[in-house]
């Protein structure tokens, strides 16, 4: 499933336990325990699993759809990959005030990562310094 509305690189894994009820209706029962993940690339595909299995996007919803009702979720891990959009604008900011057009921030970035990006989100926040470092030198060499 594409979601091209707001793609981002995300991955959340939750702890879920589905409780039941015995027949009398008094004693709730674990009917089962997963570990449930959803997660987002860059182009807005989803995948999903549980229990490390892959599965669908809808089967994992329905998994964590159904513990809110009864059961417990717990969110266990978020990894977010790349620059936030905010840190993202700075760099494009940043990038421009260096006297980069802003049609070429992408490539500056691909360049001085080794790496294609379509995106400076996709840049990892640890990166950033490398991109401002290696547009300082272009501008330095094109004087």
């Amino acid at each position: 499933m594409r979601n091209h509305t707001r793609p981002r690189h995300i991955t959340r894994t939750w702890n879920v336990t589905l409780y039941g009820r015995y027949e009398s209706g008094t004693a709730p029962v674990i009917l089962g325990q997963h570990r449930v993940t959803l997660a987002a690339d860059g182009q807005g595909v989803i995948s999903a699993s549980v229990d490390g299995r892959d599965a669908t996007e809808a089967a994992v919803v329905a998994i964590l759809n159904r513990a809110k009702r009864g059961g417990q979720v717990q969110l266990f891990e978020e990894v977010r990959i790349g620059l936030p959009k905010p840190a993202a604008s700075r760099l494009h900011r940043d990038l421009a005030l260096a006297g980069i057009l802003a049609g070429n921030h992408s490539a500056v970035a691909s360049a001085a990562l080794g790496r294609v990006i379509s995106s400076l989100t996709q840049v990892q926040p640890h990166e950033a310094e490398q991109v401002r470092g290696h547009a300082a030198r272009l501008i330095q060499g094109a004087a």
